[in-house]
């Protein structure tokens, strides 16, 4: 193995990264889609096609009880009052099940406390960039009960529980409930211990992008070289080495069940769309034969995590930024040196 990279920052998807969703999402959701199904007397792919033409193709960033309000073969209307009232009663307790299997399920992948503990203690920054929507990120993460004081940054969209007050994006004075869980608590010490390290960004802002990835070094004082995008996706995640990040492929999260890939395929706008990490490898390849230039950059900065988040430890020397400072200019005063011998 070559000599490990130092890093001062650890910019960090949260979905498939840290924690198991993709699978713990996709069985909760396939299992009450089917009971709403059964519930209204219809085939369970029926429903799925129904879901899919009314859920612009992100479903999966929705809220599970906004299906009730989005698809049309779901809806009350019509209904005698005998009939509303058992399908609202049977509603409400499917979409219980599926938020208390969806919260219990969300657990973190082994070491991945230990490892940014391990990189916190030597300096180095450790940061969280997500799609997800602001209230869904925070939910999960305490769900998760993840250690506030481990995150030096949070960036994630935003979405109906925030508001924009003089140019800023803020959450809105109001308890945050997401799938039946109330988590206002959480938001509110992370909230006061980032400050402007919190962003929320427009909803309809992805990743890869660029200018997101460059404020986050900018915000931490990283250089691309010492920062590392750690992700389960190769596309958006990886999209750093564009940057000249490092690119921390975290396959364990890339894994989906067979249960969850066929879900997914039912309910993204794209049937053929595909997820795992084949799914991933053969992106990776495509991009790099369209873009020769692009394949390099990953082929250089890319490695891949085969034992978990935890694996970081095996490729990257964790430091501080004023290390890096101190490390960069004893090698600049050495290559002077070296050069004022050389002239002699």
């Amino acid at each position: 193995m070559s000599e490990k990279k130092p890093v001062n920052l650890i910019v960090s998807d949260i979905d498939n990264t840290i924690s198991d969703y993709f699978n713990n999402w996709g069985l909760a959701w396939d299992k009450g889609i089917g009971e709403l199904a059964a519930s209204r007397g219809m085939e369970k792919d029926a429903l799925y096609a129904d879901i899919r033409e009314n859920a612009d193709g992100y479903a999966r960033f929705h809220n599970f009880h906004d299906l009730l309000k989005e698809t049309p073969s779901l809806s009350l209307e019509g209904k005698s009052p005998e009939e509303r009232k058992r399908l609202e009663k049977s509603d409400a307790q499917i979409c219980h099940n599926v938020a208390k299997q969806y919260h219990e399920g969300n657990k973190l992948y082994e070491g991945v406390i230990a490892t940014v503990r391990k990189a916190k203690a030597a300096g180095a920054q450790f940061v969280l960039y997500t799609d997800s929507p602001a209230s869904g990120a925070i939910a999960r993460m305490a769900d998760m009960n993840f250690p506030i004081d481990l995150v030096d940054g949070l960036v994630c969209r935003a979405d109906g529980t925030t508001e924009t007050v003089d140019g800023k994006v803020q959450f809105k004075k109001a308890p945050l409930q997401v799938t039946g869980g109330r988590y206002d608590g959480y938001r509110d010490q992370l909230v006061a211990k980032l400050g402007d390290k919190l962003v929320m960004n427009a909803g309809d802002v992805w990743k890869p992008n660029m200018g997101v990835m460059q404020s986050i070094m900018d915000r931490h004082g990283a250089k691309a070289e010492e920062t590392v995008m750690v992700g389960d996706n190769i596309k958006s995640d990886g999209g750093a080495v564009r940057l000249g990040c490092h690119f921390a492929w975290q396959k364990e999260g890339s894994e989906v069940c067979a249960e969850a890939q066929t879900m997914y395929s039912k309910i993204n706008e794209m049937s053929d769309y595909k997820v795992g990490s084949k799914a991933h490898l053969d992106m990776l390849a495509k991009m790099s034969a369209a873009d020769p230039k692009l394949g390099q950059q990953y082929k250089d900065k890319m490695v891949t995590l085969e034992g978990g988040f935890k694996d970081l430890n095996k490729y990257f020397r964790f430091q501080s930024a004023e290390k890096s400072k101190d490390q960069s200019k004893a090698m600049v005063m050495a290559s002077a040196l070296r050069a004022k011998q050389a002239g002699r």
